[in-house]
């Protein structure tokens, strides 16, 4: 059958190729002889351009199907590249989980540098770093660590326990499968778990986690990469959302409480700004993120400030507080050392050229003057202070809410939120107080949080 098809084609190809040869040998005729074309080559000639269109036509629409079929396979395989999540990832987010069920607020990607200079080197990253804040404001530290590849734990051990000294973390988690047990009864005695894999499952059934649970921050869809993205928009340019970036990953964790308030709070007010101009949808998720993420770093910093002041007085507060929004990364005593010295010297080099200098040299007040919204800052650590069960776990709390409602846009499930923070109405009223103070200083709209949109 097939065959036969295949000859008749054949035949029909055939008898229109000779019929095309036929029209051509009339058009070339007609031409060597100066003839007027009859009726009969107009014909021919609006068969050969009909065909001739139709051949082209279908070659064009050939090539578009083409390129759309490319486009849709590159687009295809851009999405799989972007929607892809390395085990890697996947185990510290799922470490990030785990951690944040413990009590702790969790940070993944955390940079520890030797100082804060720019040019200083980097010690390490923290691939999992948790803060667990008390009733009193006391805190203490975790650290999963899961880069372990194919170090031997004897001096990988030896490596952690130095990192966690310098950076002055109580607890470690190393994740590592196969370590004898002598090797795990030695690295407990410097307070380092290690972890086995398996073992894993077994602590995510202890704190009842559905292991298709990713919500929050800990999930690696709305979470994994929003660094970059953030620190890729440039509008008008980058350097902004790169010195922000470099601050939320690296800078934040090396300079003390009240410089971390002040840059944060800094930093927030620069992205109200930011918020002006007609970003794309990926870049104002990325903003978003940025600004939740600021916001719980301030409030990280505000609490470990009530850690220090919680035993003062009111009034002792207020002069701590202060004397330690004045001052930068050098305390107010440390300078008034520095400048007594300076002048010190200066005075014995005029005494070298004039030695009958009888006069004095007057030492100028470095005292400066505390930002605009001390009061206001003052106002809020006497409030925390004085009402510690309202704002205990406040940090969870803002980062649960932040990152799996604002974040995606979607409407506060308050039972679910209820059944993991049973304190649920008065954090409510907490984060409130907090987002509130934190408006009205740095200009971040309202309606960016939730929980105070419509608040007047």
């Amino acid at each position: 059958m097939s065959d036969k098809n295949d000859k008749t084609l054949s035949k029909g190809d055939k008898d229109l190729t000779n019929k095309e040869k036929s029209i051509e040998n009339v058009i070339i005729s007609d031409t060597k002889d100066n003839k007027r074309p009859t009726s009969r080559s107009k014909s021919n000639n609006r068969f050969i351009d009909e065909k001739n269109n139709t051949k082209m036509n279908s070659g064009k629409q050939i090539s578009m199907l083409d390129n759309q079929m490319e486009q849709k396979k590159k687009t295809v395989s851009k999405n799989k590249k972007s929607n892809y999540i390395s085990e890697g990832d996947l185990l510290e987010y799922r470490l990030k989980r785990l951690i944040f069920f413990m009590g702790y607020y969790p940070q993944v990607g955390v940079i520890i540098k030797s100082s804060t200079n720019e040019q200083a080197d980097t010690i390490t990253d923290l691939d999992v770093y948790g803060t667990y804040i008390h009733k009193n404001f006391a805190s203490k530290t975790i650290w999963a660590d899961c880069k372990s590849g194919r170090a031997r734990p004897l001096e990988r051990i030896s490596w952690i326990n130095g990192v966690k000294d310098i950076v002055g973390i109580e607890d470690v988690i190393f994740v590592k499968k196969g370590v004898r047990m002598a090797t795990k009864q030695f690295a407990r005695k410097s307070r380092i778990q290690i972890l086995d894999l398996e073992v894993i499952n077994k602590l995510e059934r202890d704190y009842k986690i559905n292991t298709t649970d990713w919500r929050g921050s800990w999930n690696p869809r709305t979470q994994l990469n929003q660094l970059i993205k953030f620190q890729n928009i440039d509008v008008p340019t980058k350097d902004r959302f790169k010195k922000i970036g470099n601050f939320i990953s690296c800078s934040y964790w090396t300079v003390d409480d009240y410089l971390k308030v002040k840059r944060t709070l800094t930093a927030l007010n620069q992205l109200s700004e930011v918020m002006q101009y007609p970003l794309q949808q990926q870049q104002m998720e990325s903003v978003h993120w940025a600004i939740y993420k600021l916001v719980n770093l301030f409030v990280l910093a505000t609490l470990n400030i009530c850690r220090d002041l919680y035993y003062y007085s009111d009034r002792d507060k207020e002069e701590t507080i202060l004397q330690g929004l004045i001052s930068g990364e050098i305390s107010m005593k440390k300078r008034a050392e520095i400048v007594d010295a300076t002048y010190k010297v200066a005075y014995g080099i005029i005494l070298q050229h004039v030695p009958n200098f009888e006069g004095t040299l007057k030492v100028p007040n470095i005292g400066g003057s505390p930002p605009k919204y001390f009061e206001a800052f003052n106002n809020l650590i006497l409030r925390i202070t004085n009402n510690p069960l309202d704002y205990f776990d406040i940090l969870r709390f803002l980062d649960f809410i932040l990152m799996e409602y604002d974040l995606q846009s979607k409407d506060i499930n308050e039972e679910h939120a209820k059944a993991m923070f049973p304190n649920y109405e008065d954090l409510v009223t907490s984060a409130k107080t907090i987002l509130y103070f934190i408006c009205s200083i740095t200009n971040i709209r309202k309606n960016v949080f939730q929980l105070i949109r419509g608040y007047k």
